[in-house]
């Protein structure tokens, strides 16, 4: 079984970086996702329609893209996932 301690000090460090590497990666992987979802790219109207909000790419909801949710986000990610399905 492998010690999960260093056995000495620059093995503490290394292993600290190599850690920080990992996570700055995970960050910046999430940054690009997060840049690319089709709301943030193309910019939806986000408007009240009744009691939940929409998100609309289009001149309509029958003939554009849309997405419903109780809240803004769950608008958008919705949004994101029709988005995705008219493009296949």
């Amino acid at each position: 079984m492998k010690n999960s301690y260093p056995n000495n000090e620059g093995d503490f460090w290394c292993e600290r970086f190599n850690e920080i590497q990992r996570m700055d990666r995970i960050l910046a992987d999430d940054r690009i996702y997060q840049a690319t979802r089709p709301h943030v790219m193309y910019k939806p109207l986000l408007f009240k329609d009744g009691n939940e909000w929409c998100a609309l790419l289009g001149s309509n909801i029958q003939e554009g893209v849309c997405g419903f949710g109780k809240s803004p986000e769950k608008a958008f990610e919705s949004f994101d996932k029709e988005f995705v399905k008219d493009c296949d």
